[in-house]
Parts: structure tokens; C-alpha cells; sequence
């Protein structure tokens, strides 16, 4: 008569019984626990380092913009200056060929004015870009294709 156990063929080709069904599933689920918590704890440790690479990476970000920012003044500065020595150097030589020091200063910043001007213009028509026009239009035509479909049909 058969044993009340269910008998394991082992690797060795010996019959062995298999633990009783209930403390097989108790410790299954204590090992699917303490596998959860494992998942957990490593979960948690992972977006722990995500965060910190992030926060480190805004850093970085934060301080590269701070450094172009300065770069950018820097060079502005700089550019005005090689502008200053270029009208110096054209007055100095204008003034050496014989033209008056007045009527030079007058054109040169007559000239200066309408650069000024011209490049105003520009940004001010750049600026137009900033409203989205295209696709203002686009919603707007959406919108109304919308209205048209929601209206109700009559039928007479």
C-alpha cells in the first residue's frame, strides 16, 4: 500500500518523500516575501541614485548656463570694445585726412542711430514668431471644424 507521502526520484535515482504540501507553501511564501522585499529595497535604491544623478545633472545644467551667461556679457564687452577702437581708429583717420572733427562725430553717429534702428526692426518682426501664427490658425480652424460636426442636424 502506498505511503501517505508522495515519493521525489532524487538526482541519484533514489526515492525520497517530499515534505508535507503545507510547509512547502508557507516557505514559498515567505520566500516570494522576502523576494519582494529584496525587489523593493533595490527599487528604492535605484531611484534613490536616479535622483541623485538628476540633481546632479541640474546642477551642472544650472551652473553651464550661469558660465555661458557670463561668457556671452564677456564677449559682448569685449566686441563693444573692438567696436570703440574701430570708430576711434576711423575718426583718427578721417581726421587726418583734413575733415573736420564735428561733421565726422555727426555722420558716424547718424550712422550708428539707423544700425541701431534697423536692428530694433529686426527683432521686433522676430518677435511676431513668438506668437505661434500658424498655429494659432490651425486651433482656430479645428475649432470651428468641431462647432460644425457638434451642431445638430436638422431635418425638415
Amino acid at each position: 500500500m502506498p505511503d501517505a507521502q508522495t515519493r521525489v526520484k532524487s538526482e541519484d535515482g533514489s526515492h525520497t518523500a517530499a515534505p508535507p504540501a503545507s510547509s512547502d507553501s508557507s516557505s514559498e511564501e515567505a520566500g516570494l516575501i522576502s523576494l519582494a522585499g529584496e525587489w523593493v529595497a533595490t527599487a528604492g535604491s535605484r531611484v534613490k541614485v536616479m535622483v541623485e544623478l538628476v540633481l546632479a545633472e541640474a546642477r551642472l545644467a544650472a551652473i553651464s548656463v550661469a558660465l555661458m551667461a557670463f561668457l556671452a556679457m564677456l564677449s559682448a564687452a569685449f566686441l563693444l570694445g573692438a567696436w570703440a577702437l574701430l570708430i576711434a581708429g576711423l575718426i583718427y583717420g578721417l581726421l587726418q585726412i583734413g575733415l573736420p572733427l564735428w561733421p565726422i562725430m555727426f555722420v558716424l553717429c547718424g550712422l550708428h542711430i539707423l544700425i541701431a534702428y534697423l536692428a530694433w526692426r529686426g527683432a521686433v518682426k522676430l518677435s511676431n514668431n513668438l506668437e505661434f501664427p500658424v498655429t494659432r490658425q490651425q486651433f482656430q480652424h479645428d475649432e470651428e471644424e468641431a462647432d460644425e460636426v457638434a451642431k445638430p442636424t436638422t431635418q425638415s
